[in-house]
């Protein structure tokens, strides 16, 4: 069975046994305004596990892979620098019918409705697919 990232569920989740500064996790952002969504996809690293991980104060920004097919449709970076990771400036919601809102990351903390640690590498880097 081919899941899409959406469905994504860990087959094991237990970093206290290997928590250490290396290690990562893939973390799932949902956001909806009205009746629009948007969904982010990035990692984690450090010595941290679980609600620690999750960021929900995006004042100070947040990077996402540019290359991954949720980024490409649901965010405006904050810069315009080639690399692999960027910061997001805006987040693309979108409506059932089509159409999209852009709102700022900074204005999306009250539109966010979960997040899941949808990956976890007890050493060295996730590859998000």
């Amino acid at each position: 069975m081919n899941q899409t990232i959406l469905e994504k569920r860990m087959d094991y989740y237990q970093p206290e046994e290997t928590m250490n500064f290396k290690q990562s996790h893939t973390l799932l952002y949902t956001f909806q305004y009205e009746n629009a969504y948007a969904h982010l996809v990035t990692t984690m690293g450090g010595n941290v596990a679980g609600g620690s991980v999750m960021q929900t104060n995006f004042d100070t920004g947040l990077t996402v892979p540019v290359d991954h097919e949720l980024t490409k449709k649901h965010v405006l970076f904050y810069d315009d620098i080639g690399q692999p990771y960027r910061e997001v400036g805006k987040i693309v919601f979108c409506y059932p019918n089509g159409e999209t809102i852009e709102i700022s990351l900074e204005e999306c903390a009250n539109c966010l409705t979960g997040i899941q640690i949808i990956d976890y590498k007890p050493h060295g880097k996730v590859t998000i697919r």
